[in-house]
């Protein structure tokens, strides 16, 4: 046999032995244990982080530090919708999840725009979280609920 041929039954017996190696099993993922009321979540991440969204008109970023913190805001803006759908705090109702997942892409919407620098683009996106905010609040949020009764009551 020539080396040619010595090569060619090397480059085909490694190609199936590629073909029938195992992949490797998946790592598993922990149970994940869920801490925070839905409440908490509000209180302690979506208010806190709109806060910063809602106010940039007031405070707008002077350099790339100022504009990665309204960055990361709105990520963790977004990550509390996901949060919100998750475990204990997600109400099974088409509602709910369709409320979280708005305010998933308005404050996606706020961190494409603060990447660009773009105050205005910043207070459009957070005007429509507001808005997706307000809409939630009235159909979920005890005291809200409470306020339109007695309104409608009048």
């Amino acid at each position: 046999m020539n080396s040619s041929s010595l090569a060619a039954i090397f480059c085909v017996a490694l190609l199936l032995g590629a073909c029938t190696a195992k992949k490797p099993s998946p790592v598993a993922v922990p149970a994940i244990e869920h801490i925070a009321t839905s409440k908490q979540v509000m209180l302690g991440l979506t208010i806190p982080a709109s806060d910063v969204l809602f106010k940039i008109g007031d405070n707008v970023p002077q350099d790339a530090a100022g504009w990665d913190r309204v960055v990361a805001n709105a990520a963790v803006l977004a990550e509390s919708g996901n949060l919100l759908m998750t475990g204990p705090r997600n109400i099974v109702q088409p509602e709910w999840v369709q409320f979280s997942r708005q305010m998933v892409a308005r404050a996606q919407e706020a961190m494409n725009a603060a990447q660009k620098h773009d105050v205005d683009a910043v207070l459009e996106a957070g005007n429509s979280l507001y808005e997706v905010c307000e809409n939630c609040h009235s159909k979920y949020m005890p005291a809200k609920v409470a306020e339109q009764a007695a309104a409608a009551a009048q």
